[in-house]
Formats: structure tokens, C-alpha cells, sequence
């Protein structure tokens, strides 16, 4: 990775203009939240990306990320919870825009310093889509369904990595992500919805917040514009 626009390479005059970066992951997520209690259960993603750095040690990250997202109150070793037998599984959509803090400067030519841990912090937007199944909502219409799936659910991802320098272009990298969303609607069991189960009723917590996260190992590649030296 490197920073300046334009930047000296070498002793030779050859110049660099730097791009951006591009990159792709893949890892694991999972659901936090009332279905399931804490069993967890674990889903492959994955994720593409564009990075521009605008300083050394400052940049920002357009994210897009395939998240699907399953819980099952089957799975939970609490009785309770284990009894009540709700489940969902969704497929969400995630694009999001991440500000990112690298805690040493990024220089293509410095490839003595090759591991660089990273923090961001952004907002984004998940979408439902196909996927959308659970054993607790009865919906009077295919219409009411289709709002509850395309709802907008916004998202607060903070991040935390380390790369490791390959070459000048070249990265590979971990990450974990954590998401807040600002709505309850993830495992669509909002505080509206009141579900009566075996002479139970159920209603969901008054905290209005699902979360999730993922893990994942990703490469990075800079793409850059290279100037020949002046020949006079």
C-alpha cells in the first residue's frame, strides 16, 4: 500500500501514481441476538471491496458483503429457550462505507514494516434478498412479506485487522467485524410482534437492536500507474 499521489520509486526517476486498492474476502458470520440464546450458528461469506487512502494513515473503504444469517432456538442448551422452538434464516446484502486508521504510515517502497494493524468505523445499509423463512411471523399477504424483507435496516460496522505486506501491490489480511443495526427487525421478532406458542406468549425484548458479526482472511491488491523515467 502507499499513499502520495504521485510518489518517487526509485533512484531512476521512475514515478508511481497510486489508484487505490482492491480486494476480496472471505470468512464467517454469525447472529446475535434472541433466537437461539447463545448458540451460535456460523455461515460462510464473503466480501469485495475499493479502498482509497487519502493520507498515510488514514483511508476509506466501499464495501459490499454477501451475510447470510441463521438462528434456531433447537440448538440452545437453555430449556426455555429450547422449548419456545423459534427459527430464521435470511440472506442479507450489505453495502457499507468504512473509515479506516492504520497505526503505521502506508509507503510502497517501505517493505521492511510488513504487518500494519487497522481500525474503522462506518454506516451502511442491509438488504433481504431471497432468502427470508421463520417459524413465528404469520403475514396476512405476500405485500405485507415483501415490505418486511425490503425494509431498510441500517448498520454500524467497527472493524479491527492486521495486513501483511506481500510486495509493493500485493496484501493479504484479517479482519473482525462487528455490526449494530439500528432496528430489531434482523430475525424479524420486533417488540410489535407478540407470538402465543403452547399456551406461551411470547413478546421480544424492548432493546430495538439486532447485531452480527463476521471473521475473515482477505487479499488486497494496489492498483497503480506506473511513469517510465525521463530519458534526456
Amino acid at each position: 500500500m502507499l499513499l502520495s499521489p504521485l510518489k518517487s520509486y526509485t533512484q531512476h526517476l521512475s514515478l508511481i501514481e497510486y489508484k487505490g486498492e482492491l480486494g476480496t474476502s472471505i470468512g464467517t458470520t454469525a447472529y446475535k441476538g434472541q433466537i437461539g440464546g447463545k448458540q451460535k450458528t456460523y455461515h460462510t461469506n464473503f466480501s469485495l471491496f475499493y479502498r482509497k487512502l487519502l493520507s498515510n494513515n488514514f483511508g476509506v473503504r466501499f464495501n459490499y458483503e454477501y451475510i447470510p444469517l441463521e438462528a434456531n432456538d433447537m440448538y440452545s442448551n437453555q430449556s426455555i429457550i429450547n422449548n419456545r422452538g423459534f427459527r430464521f434464516n435470511r440472506t442479507f446484502h450489505e453495502m457499507n462505507i468504512l473509515f479506516e486508521y492504520f497505526l503505521r504510515k502506508n509507503k510502497i517502497t517501505d517493505i521492511k514494516n510488513k504487518l500494519n494493524p487497522f481500525l474503522g468505523i462506518g454506516m451502511g445499509y442491509i438488504l433481504n434478498l431471497p432468502t427470508n423463512e421463520n417459524n413465528f411471523v404469520n403475514y396476512k399477504n405476500s405485500q405485507q412479506k415483501l415490505i418486511a424483507q425490503f425494509w431498510p435496516i441500517c448498520t454500524i460496522p467497527i472493524n479491527i485487522g492486521i495486513c501483511y505486506k506481500l510486495g509493493n501491490d500485493l496484501n493479504i489480511f484479517g479482519e473482525f467485524t462487528f455490526r449494530y443495526t439500528t432496528s430489531d427487525l434482523v430475525d424479524n421478532f420486533e417488540t410489535a410482534t407478540t407470538v402465543t406458542r403452547n399456551g406461551n406468549t411470547y413478546t421480544a425484548e424492548n432493546n430495538g437492536n439486532d447485531k452480527f458479526y463476521s471473521v475473515k482472511l482477505g487479499l488486497t491488491t494496489t492498483l497503480i500507474k506506473r511513469f517510465a523515467p525521463d530519458k534526456k
